[in-house]
């Protein structure tokens, strides 16, 4: 994504994969985060990992867009100055990156 690490700030804090497996972060980095016509300074934890996402989108990020998340609907809605946004997630996408993490996880490197 263009960053190094020395742009991290070292912090380390456990992360439980889908798999169940365990890592640690590598550090954190603040970055401007675009959603909706909302440009805000968002926490981001770093991971060293296969990972089909770039980035997923936690409790930090949901209480700073005063957020309201519907798992089941697959959306996720925010006020902006003008609207409510709301941001739909992609079933397609979604099983898709699901499908790649199985692959990650059932074919480790040796």
């Amino acid at each position: 994504m263009g960053f190094s690490e020395k742009d991290l700030q070292k912090k380390t804090f456990p992360l439980v994969w889908f798999s169940g497996e365990t890592t640690n972060s590598l550090g954190e980095i603040v970055i401007p985060s675009y959603a909706g016509g909302i440009n805000k300074q968002a926490r981001y934890l770093v991971i060293d990992g296969p990972s089909t996402y770039n980035v997923i989108l936690g409790r930090p990020w949901l209480h700073l867009m005063k957020a309201v998340p519907s798992t089941y609907h697959q959306y996720v809605k925010f006020p902006t100055p003008w609207e409510v946004e709301t941001m739909r997630g992609d079933p397609e996408e979604v099983r898709g990156c699901y499908k790649k993490t199985l692959k990650c996880t059932s074919n480790p490197p040796a």
